[in-house]
């Protein structure tokens, strides 16, 4: 797949505030991975541990 001419024909260029799509494209897929995982890990109940006297 080209993915020139998929940026160019979905948005009208091939880079944004001069960087690669490419680059912005992983940026948001390692958010979105951040995000998840945050969002995951936060809505977990704390594990009750068996406390040694």
């Amino acid at each position: 797949m080209n993915w020139t001419m998929f940026w160019m024909n979905l948005l009208g260029t091939t880079s944004f505030w001069g960087i690669n799509m490419g680059f912005w494209v992983g940026m948001i897929v390692v958010l979105l991975v951040v995000v998840l995982m945050n969002v995951v890990f936060w809505s977990m109940p704390p594990q009750k541990t068996d406390s040694i006297p």
